[in-house]
């Protein structure tokens, strides 16, 4: 017998996730004992309703006992597959509890599905049998049933609710199955009951094993939170097959708790609002576009609909403007329902207040369901932010079927499931959904949420209700199309532009393309079909599409202004960062010029897989990264550009080939800006693409010129940093251990320290460069990240005549401040065994990774253990030269020099594989690097430390210790805290709300 946590025979026996265990009430009964009992109970009371028909508790028993005596008759047994593919009506409900009595497996299809899923769930699931229905849609079942018959071998029996008119001896009608009961073994109640779809709106669902126990958790549970009772009538207008629809609570609640379902093949308002009356429903279940739609017929159709008591919304984000007056319309109160096939349930609650229905989406249906709410690096967001939903409880599924690769995606190791959902908390517990991760458009470089634009649309006059799409552009990468259902006259779309900026939209989240449409193309559960809609934004594509990103092939030349200042390089260039008002701008400080890049006007990425992107839609998937983005910027039409960027520590993954959580975002970036400000010693250079806003920054800056200093702001109070010092020191004796036995000779490990969400990132980067000597400093603001840093050093440099160079800085000691102690100090470290070990191997593979991409008579050590001081700390240092060999380029020296060998080990591979498995979070920024590259093929990348992040509402600082056998885990850990303190006692938090 399979269970849930059995494996197909071609799983790798770690495809899974491990499970969690959880009490589930009712877990010794499979589903159809629970009919039985309920038949016991409600005998002579009306289950089912459908086309006229009713059924019985007690007729409805005696059915599904004779249809799986004849099932069994006919060679299906316990552990078979069947797949039924039925519309809501008696046949439906009849052979689902046929198949729990037998222990064969439902797996429960859509009605609207056609052959080309039918085909793929077959070739998964194996079923022995096929349950469809004569006609349905227009679309002959029997025909496309025999295709499957001959494609899948497994495939014996096909059975038709009616005639099947073939004269083919393996299609039987389903009235003509029946048989004297037998007694038959029950499944256990862990066994799989049957397979549900996942509700994926792209390609063929996945399958979803939901097991005898869970479910009969999953709908009672429900029912109960309903208040269903004996008197409860259930109307299903959604395919019964959807897990929304047959268990929340659904078909299956409404019959545990004694009352009556009646089904109804269709949702159209006019043919159920008159059964509503009819029948005195009074639960029913829509998804938002039907509830739209219902609200809408309200105006013509007058079936009294006095008997509902409740409707529930699910399965997309339901617009408050929409759940507002849906209440009023119907006349009966709201529920939001927000789910998953794959087990958790969320509801508002009968008692919640109207804002609360109105604006989230409920709270978890069981005390046992475990919520996360985690960021791209599986981080807990803080408190109220958005975030990822992650998963695990009593109903909640470890593991798709058959699926040891999509597994691995979608479940952690400790078994939650990711669901996909962006989702915010508020105080009371309640979830908000603010969209889908797959459903954030990726335009120019923003990140965008579908969702939020679809919301201020749904608000404007004359939107009945839209859906927004990205799609594919050659310049942006993607595009913003939306969807609308407009009433009135011609849509005017530049007039939707103008009343969504009114409403506060940003410019850049505003839809390049308009579209109108009559009616919604939804998917096979029932939700907008966004896959249609993208390919119909694409067949209109006309002149507006991309009216506000036209590509140009002509060369772009920067108009510039020079400007002469009084005010100090430092002060002038913090307060345009803070007076700028773009969301994506870059300071990088070098050799006393601190250059600010502001806006993108053509960006490059390199995505977690290796894919480097252009915005103009180029794209390279199969060379090396560094060769890729070094072709991305060959071609580039600006004259004397200078590009911004950055790269992730896990870029370092790519370059070696090692597995590992990458995260989602892309982990190098780089822009060539729209406009420039270069801040030198009495001099600013004001450079930009476009004449007006070269005019509006010169006077940015000369405002900025006479202005005073920001007030500093508040120290922040004191950051605990000491709080994993057992579990820092835990994994640095590990690590140690593994040098000890020659495993690798060097690494950094690494810490996090949080710092409050209060903190002023541009006074706090004031505050610490007038006290530090960096190398080089930066200071960054993309959207909602944010970061600033003084880096001890730089990780390459390549001048335009091709000379390269890096500055390996390894050995560290305090400056205390008294010029004695210092001095001490720096004797000491000159002369400690363990830090010049640590320094001469780490010049020993700058040497050795240069010697790859440079002239081997060029190559040499410049200045070797020179003690430098950076801020607080005190380093030793080296430079090693060389000049690049005739076939290399700048990036080949970069892919040899990243990851910073001060920053990672020796050998590195096997020191980046330590830090994978010491380290619990991906490291991002934090010891990668930012840098600049100039058209001229000049490069400069500064190593990340000393640094600062905010990302949302979380700030971190983070820091590590060089480890080498020598080490020890006392000394290291007061390492860390030596480089935390160089920039944690600069920190500032904002006075009077200012940021």
């Amino acid at each position: 017998m399979e269970t849930l946590l059995s494996r197909h025979p071609n799983e790798a026996a770690d495809a899974a996730p491990a499970p969690v265990a959880h009490d589930v009430p009712a877990a010794d009964l499979p589903l159809g004992d629970h009919l039985r009992r309920w038949a016991a109970h409600h005998e002579a009371r009306t289950a089912l309703v459908a086309g006229g028909a009713r059924m019985t508790f007690a007729a409805l028993d005696r059915r599904a006992d004779r249809l799986a005596a004849a099932l069994h008759g006919l060679g299906l047994r316990r552990g078979d597959r069947a797949m039924v593919q039925l519309p809501n009506g008696m046949a439906f409900v009849t052979v689902c509890f046929a198949l729990f009595r037998l222990g064969v497996v439902p797996v429960l299809a859509m009605p609207a599905q056609r052959a080309h899923d039918v085909d793929a769930l077959c070739r998964i699931a194996e079923p022995t049998a096929y349950f469809i229905a004569e006609d349905a849609d227009g679309v002959d079942r029997c025909a496309l049933a025999a295709g499957m018959l001959d494609a899948h071998p497994s495939l014996r029996r096909i059975v038709v609710d009616g005639d099947p008119a073939t004269g083919d001896p393996r299609f039987l009608s389903l009235a003509s199955l029946d048989a004297q009961p037998i007694a038959l073994p029950p499944p256990a109640a862990t066994d799989i009951a049957l397979l549900l779809l996942s509700g994926g709106t792209t390609g063929t669902p996945k399958l979803i094993p939901r097991t005898h126990a869970d479910y009969a958790y999953n709908f009672t549970a429900s029912a109960t939170l309903c208040r269903l009772d004996h008197t409860s009538v259930y109307l299903a207008v959604l395919p019964a097959a959807h897990n929304f629809t047959l268990a929340c609570p659904g078909v299956l609640g409404t019959l545990a708790s004694g009352g009556a379902v009646v089904l109804s093949d269709t949702a159209s308002a006019d043919e159920a609002m008159p059964l509503i009356e009819q029948e005195r429903v009074t639960h029913v279940a829509l998804v938002p576009p039907l509830a739209q739609l219902w609200v809408q017929a309200r105006e013509w159709e007058c079936s009294d609909l006095s008997s509902l008591r409740l409707v529930q919304v699910g399965g997309a984000r339901l617009d408050p403007a929409l759940a507002g007056r849906l209440p009023g319309v119907l006349g009966c109160r709201l529920q939001q329902v927000f789910g998953m096939a794959e087990g958790l349930l969320c509801y508002t609650r009968l008692d919640d207040p109207p804002d609360t229905v109105v604006q989230t989406q409920g709270r978890p249906l069981s005390p046992l369901d475990e919520v996360r709410i985690v960021d791209a690096h599986g981080r807990d967001v803080a408190a109220g932010a958005v975030g990822e939903l992650l998963t695990r409880g009593p109903y909640t599924i470890r593991g798709y079927y058959r699926a040891p690769e999509h597994n691995a995606r979608s479940f952690t190791r400790d078994g939650y499931y990711r669901t996909g959902d962006l989702v915010r908390r508020d105080a009371a517990g309640n979830l908000i959904v603010e969209g889908r991760i797959k459903e954030q458009i990726q335009r120019g470089g923003e990140k965008i949420s579908a969702a939020e634009i679809e919301l201020a649309l749904n608000a404007l006059p004359g939107v009945q209700d839209s859906a927004v799409v990205a799609v594919p552009d050659t310049l942006l990468g993607e595009r913003i199309c939306a969807f609308v259902r407009w009433q009135g006259g011609a849509l005017d779309a530049a007039g939707v532009r103008q009343a969504l900026r009114a409403r506060g939209l940003s410019a850049f989240k505003l839809p390049d393309q308009i579209e109108t449409v009559p009616h919604w193309p939804l998917t096979s559960v029932g939700k907008i079909d966004k896959q249609r809609l993208i390919a119909l934004a694409t067949q209109r594509d006309t002149a507006t599409a991309t009216a506000t990103a036209t590509a140009t092939a002509t060369r772009q030349r920067y108009v510039e202004r020079r400007l002469k200042v009084r005010s100090e390089p430092l002060g002038l260039a913090s307060r345009i960062m803070h007076a700028l008002p773009s969301r994506h701008c870059m300071l990088y400080e070098r050799s006393g010029e601190w250059s600010i890049g502001i806006d993108a006007a053509l960006s490059v990425i390199v995505e977690p897989d290796g894919t480097v992107r252009r915005s103009d839609g180029a794209c390279w998937r199969e060379a090396q990264p560094c060769d890729a983005i070094a072709l991305a910027l060959d071609g580039v039409r600006f004259d004397a550009w200078r590009a911004y960027g950055r790269a992730h520590f896990e870029f370092c993954h790519l370059i070696y080939g090692i597995d590992g959580a990458r995260g989602d975002a892309p982990l190098l970036r780089l822009a060539i800006p729209q406009s420039e400000i270069r801040v030198t010693a009495g001099s600013v250079l004001v450079r930009s693409l476009h004449p007006d806003t070269l005019t509006a920054l010169v006077a940015l800056v000369e405002a900025q010129d006479v202005a005073r200093d920001r007030e500093p702001g508040v120290r922040l109070e004191t950051i605990d940093g000491e709080r994993d010092e057992l579990a820092y020191k835990a994994r640095v004796a590990s690590a140690v251990r593994e040098m000890q036995a020659d495993a690798y000779q060097k690494v950094i490990l690494s810490r996090p320290v949080e710092v409050p969400a209060s903190l002023d990132v541009v006074s706090s980067y004031v505050e610490g460069r007038r006290t530090n000597t960096p190398a080089r400093s930066f200071l960054l603001r993309d959207g909602g990240f944010e970061a600033y840093g003084f880096s001890p050093e730089t990780v390459v440099e390549v001048s335009a005549d091709g000379v390269v160079s890096t500055q390996p800085l390894a050995g560290t000691r305090a400056l205390t401040g008294d010029a004695a102690e210092d001095a001490r100090l720096e004797r000491e470290l000159l002369r400690d065994a363990k830090e010049i070990a640590e320094h001469a191997v780490s010049v020993q593979l700058a040497m050795d990774e240069m010697s790859a991409v440079c002239d081997a008579d060029t190559l040499g050590v410049s200045e070797f253990m020179s003690v430098y001081r950076r801020g607080t700390v005190q380093h030793l240092a080296s430079r090693v030269r060389g000049r690049l060999a005739a076939s290399r380029h700048a990036w080949h020296a970069f892919e040899k020099l990243f990851p910073a060998v001060t920053a990672s080990g020796i050998p590195k591979r096997e020191a980046l594989d330590s830090i994978r498995r010491h380290e619990q979070q991906p490291r991002g920024l934090y010891s990668g690097c930012v840098f600049t590259v100039d058209g001229d093929g000049t490069m400069d990348a500064a190593l990340v430390l000393r640094s600062v992040y905010r990302d949302g509402e979380r700030c971190w600082l983070q820091a590590g210790a060089g480890l080498v056998p020598l080490s020890t885990p006392e000394r290291e850990w007061t390492e860390t805290c030596e480089k935390l303190a160089s920039v944690a006692r600069h920190l500032r938090r904002q006075v009077n709300g200012q940021a």
